[in-house]
């Protein structure tokens, strides 16, 4: 009983370090957020290297973003249960977020190669009567593959987020109902320690009513004692002051 009064002590001050702690996972998610989709509607106006390099930076800060949400979730499990449903809000709020902008990004990664191709097509537009319906054929299939290859990996990656999204939302339920498993263990533990007091209680009563018992018999005992004593030595003194205690105890005799 103690500790568990111990720890009831202890946790409002625990509860005001985890809030601070997700508060600030919250607010640096935000950033991220943000920083991710101006650096992706900046992709448009960027080519070549530079794109390449501007799509890792990119790449890079999603991972980050993931890392701080790992981070998030974890903590929303030392709070209380009307914390953890705000928090719960949030988080839901940041999955969805970082879905949108993955799926922007793989978006804007197809249209810059398909933009490439488009580009390199136009480069050899110049050479194009010179070559043979044959080359035609054979350059129009390539390009039209490339085009192919570039659909089919962003559709892998389209599914891959929506992959993503349901295992998360699954495991967003799990904790939920984690939570509130724990919180019916806590009303349970508390439901005991109320009983635990009750028992208790009434323990203690009754071990104070059989010492009340105990003086009482003991007080006669010294009084009868006190009397065979005095008789003793005493035993005019004793018959005088009305004391009659027999020299020897005979049975009963049995009417029959």
């Amino acid at each position: 009983i103690s500790s568990v009064m111990a720890l009831t002590f202890i946790s409002p001050g625990k509860g005001s370090a985890m809030t601070e702690e997700i508060n600030y996972y919250d607010e640096e998610l935000t950033e991220l957020c943000d920083e991710i989709r101006q650096k992706i509607d900046a992709l448009p106006r960027t080519q070549g290297d530079n794109r390449a390099e501007r799509i890792a930076m990119i790449q890079q800060r999603m991972q980050r973003a993931k890392q701080v949400l790992h981070s998030f979730k974890v903590e929303m499990r030392e709070l209380s249960k009307d914390e953890a449903f705000t928090y719960d809000t949030k988080c839901k709020q940041h999955v969805a977020t970082l879905q949108q902008l993955n799926t922007d990004l793989q978006w804007a990664k197809s249209e810059g190669e398909r933009a490439e191709l488009m580009e390199g097509a136009g480069g050899e537009a110049g050479g194009v009567d010179n070559m043979t319906a044959q080359q035609l054929i054979s350059k129009g299939a390539s390009i039209q593959e490339q085009s192919l290859a570039s659909v089919t990996r962003s559709k892998v990656m389209i599914e891959q987020s929506k992959a993503v999204g349901v295992e998360t939302t699954q495991k967003l339920k799990g904790q939920t109902e984690q939570m509130r498993n724990i919180d019916e263990d806590i009303m349970k533990v508390e439901s005991n320690l109320k009983r635990a007091d009750l028992l208790l209680r009434a323990f203690l009563r009754r071990i104070a009513t059989d010492k009340f018992v105990m003086v009482f018999l003991f007080l006669i005992v010294v009084g009868i004692l006190t009397i065979i004593i005095y008789k003793a030595v005493n035993p005019e003194g004793a018959e005088e002051q009305g004391f009659n205690v027999p020299d020897e105890i005979t049975p009963p005799v049995s009417r029959d």
